[in-house]
């Protein structure tokens, strides 16, 4: 089959990393359905639809997680879905943040929509036959409650009941999806592949994504403004260009071999190199003041199953220095 006439949906379109797929998915030739909540909200559509690609071969659907039959149209002759309407959920519907909550309300209000959500659209790509599905979870999965001095996708698993002992429902919530889709896909002949990306660095499909995280705290240094930070952390963070981790979900999809877990990352940095190598893009004003101490070692990964997929990542440096760059160019007015 060929990509001009293979059709991949993309569930949460108008998300940072399912906006990025659905342009790297345009770029290499497929036809695109892209769920959004509102189809009709031209803050989003608009961008979307300025798409190299998209005039021909991407359609937009209203669909919902709540209600896992308002994807079936935006399934019907599909032969990929991506999953990436799975935002991390930090308060209730309540306002409560998740750290202030009980395991009843932490389990109702933050982990049960999420896998619920994942369910849904699952159920959805069920009934139309769809086989092949990719989704988009997080590293918050991925920690053990005892360490491990190199991280593997085997054995770096989280313990959801550790973690809402915790309070770490946010986090909780990532790894209790993960088993019940996998449980889903076995029952239901679904080949699945879950990545696990962190901080997505890179230039964004839409305003909305630069006005959010770590890409609003660069545009803060590039104005000479203090960004997320007013003091260099002891701590590390992993990083990944949001166009590497794109090129990795379609991998995923293309290669019928890939199932299971994938690191979505370059790799893990402290947050001292990471300043260091900002600082010749951005003014001195907006650089945190100095590390205060020693910094702590990063995280360590195995990445021989990120790298099975083919796709070769930017390193720090560069995903840095190119997103400071583009933010530069003003590319949204």
């Amino acid at each position: 089959m060929s990509k001009q006439s293979t059709t991949l949906c993309v569930a949460g379109g108008s998300g940072l990393v399912g906006s990025n797929i659905v342009k790297t998915a345009l770029a290499a030739g497929y036809r695109v359905n892209a769920t959004l909540r509102d189809a009709g909200d031209e803050s989003k559509t608009r961008h979307l639809k300025a798409l190299p690609g998209a005039a021909d071969r991407l359609t937009l659907f209203s669909a919902d997680m709540s209600d896992s039959h308002s994807f079936d149209d935006a399934m019907a002759g599909v032969d990929g879905v991506f999953i990436a309407s799975l935002a991390p959920r930090y308060r209730g519907p309540d306002g409560t943040p998740a750290t202030k909550m009980d395991d009843a309300q932490g389990w109702r209000d933050i982990i049960r929509p999420t896998a619920d959500g994942c369910l849904a659209i699952m159920r959805a790509a069920a009934r139309a036959g769809t086989k092949n599905v990719v989704i988009c979870s997080s590293t918050s999965s991925t920690n053990p409650p005892e360490p491990i001095a190199v991280k593997n996708e085997r054995d770096a698993v989280s313990d959801p009941d550790e973690q809402m002992r915790r309070k770490k429902y946010t986090a909780a919530e990532k790894i209790v999806m993960e088993r019940e889709a996998q449980a889903f896909a076995d029952d239901n002949d679904q080949r699945l592949a879950i990545l696990l990306p962190t901080i997505m660095l890179g230039p964004t499909v839409l305003p909305q994504h630069l006005e959010r995280g770590f890409h609003a705290s660069l545009a803060a240094m590039v104005d000479g403004r203090k960004g997320q930070h007013d003091t260099v952390p002891s701590g590390s963070i992993s990083m990944a260009h949001l166009d590497d981790v794109a090129a990795l979900f379609l991998a995923a999809y293309e290669q019928q071999a890939a199932q299971g877990r994938y690191f979505a990352l370059y790799d893990s940095w402290p947050w001292v190199d990471i300043y260091q190598a900002l600082a010749p893009h951005v003014p001195d004003a907006g650089l945190p003041a100095p590390l205060t101490g020693a910094a702590e070692e990063p995280t360590r990964f195995d990445f021989t199953r990120r790298d099975s997929l083919g796709v070769t990542f930017r390193d720090i440096p560069t995903t840095l220095a190119q997103t400071v760059e583009w933010i530069k160019k003003r590319p949204f007015g």
